[in-house]
């Protein structure tokens, strides 16, 4: 059993490099766009997009299995204070994942309607996420 476990938390591990990794990816190619004009542009946009529903959503779709596979070989584990204020840094990030897809989508259509400075907060932003729900897998504070 504790070899399933330790190989699920492998790949878990794998899904969430590919997801947030691709999260960080996608956010460093859109902060270039506004600086690109006519063809670059539409081929950043679409290289973002075309990233993001391959790398971004497989990885999200494979840490969030994994991880309520996780949950369901050791349920002890959500009576864990850290554990649920990481479902909730999880929630966030799932959040601004679906948020961000539907900003790319809109940008397809109306590419002079952003600013690096936007993506580089959403760097940020999912920088922060990936520190704290790091912190709170490592350290188990609560």
């Amino acid at each position: 059993m504790y070899f399933v476990r330790g190989f699920v938390l492998a790949l878990h591990i794998f899904g969430v490099i590919f997801w947030l990794g691709g999260l960080l990816m996608v956010t460093s190619l859109l902060a270039r766009v506004p600086e690109e004009v006519g063809l670059p542009k539409e081929r950043f946009l679409g290289a973002a997009r075309g990233l993001f529903e391959s790398t971004v959503n497989l990885g999200a779709a494979v840490s969030i299995l994994l991880g309520l596979l996780l949950i369901i070989l050791d349920p002890s584990v959500l009576r864990q204070g850290w554990l649920e204020a990481k479902l909730l840094l999880v929630a966030i990030l799932l959040f601004y994942h679906v948020r961000f897809y539907r900003r790319i989508k809109f940008l397809e259509n109306h590419p002079s309607h952003s600013s690096s400075h936007e993506f580089r907060v959403i760097h940020w932003m999912v920088s922060a996420l990936l520190i704290a729900i790091l912190v709170l897998t490592v350290l188990k504070p609560f």
